[in-house]
This record gives structure tokens, C-alpha cells and sequence, in this order.
């Protein structure tokens, strides 16, 4: 198989692990995402999701309403700047993150575990390499 047939297989994979997780938890991959930055920062300042994770303000401003509505996040106001809303996690928010990590880690398992033991070894050593040597803003330029 050639790299251009590869790569789109994985992303099929990866596009089915998106599905699967949107069908579980009724979150499009992108409010996941941000629920999830919240989840682990804690509380997270709504003018900081923009420009740390290089998401325009207005579909940011979507995603935390949308999150809001389910009852997964809360706006709540900073106690030494009020004009200041940061966002928190809620109970519920926690729960499916709680079960989005572990679903992570049953895929990611079940995904390895495809591989005999030395090529798994030998292909996390590999992706790992490639992620961190990879330029993203290198990846669409062509090569002359």
C-alpha cells in the first residue's frame, strides 16, 4: 500500500473513533475538545481557549454556550477581576470526559494490540519519533 492509501486508511480509523465517541457522548469532537482543556487545566479563562488552542472567538463562543446548555461546564466570574469568566467543569462534564478517557485507552489498546508485541514496540517507537519530528506547517508545502 502506498503512503497516500496509508494515511487515508488511519484516518478512517481515526474518523470512526470520532464517530463512535460522538454517538456515546452526543459531543461533536471539537466540544469534546475543549471540554476536555477545561477538565484538565480545571478552570480555563474563556479568552484564553481562543488563542491557546488557535480557535476563532465565535466558535468558541458556540462551543462554551453548547457545553453550557448540557449542563457539562460553568461560566463563573474570577474573585479579584470580575470582568474575568472562567469556565469549570461540572459534574456531569467530568463523568464524560471520565468515560471519553477511558474509551481512549480501550481504542488505543485494542488498536496496538492488532500488532505482535516486537511490532508494536517497534511502531510506537516510530510514531512516536514521527510526531515529534513532524512540522505541521511544513506538511502541505511541495517539495521542489
Amino acid at each position: 500500500m502506498d503512503e497516500n492509501s496509508l494515511l487515508h486508511k488511519l484516518i478512517e480509523i481515526l474518523e470512526y473513533k470520532n464517530l463512535y465517541q460522538f454517538e456515546t457522548s452526543n459531543l461533536q469532537p471539537q466540544d469534546m475538545y475543549i471540554l476536555e482543556r477545561i477538565y484538565f487545566k480545571k478552570k480555563l479563562k474563556v479568552k484564553d481557549i481562543s488563542k491557546e488552542y488557535n480557535i476563532p472567538a465565535s466558535t468558541t463562543t458556540g462551543i462554551i454556550d453548547r457545553l453550557e446548555d448540557k449542563k457539562y461546564i460553568k461560566r463563573t466570574r474570577d474573585n479579584v477581576d470580575r470582568r474575568i469568566v472562567e469556565l469549570i467543569a461540572t459534574e456531569e462534564g467530568c463523568e464524560v470526559i471520565q468515560n471519553h478517557i477511558n474509551q481512549d485507552k480501550i481504542f488505543a489498546e485494542n488498536l496496538f494490540n492488532t500488532l505482535e508485541e516486537n511490532k508494536k514496540i517497534a511502531f510506537k517507537q516510530l510514531l512516536s519519533e514521527l510526531i515529534n519530528k513532524v512540522n505541521k506547517e511544513e506538511l502541505f508545502k511541495q517539495n521542489q
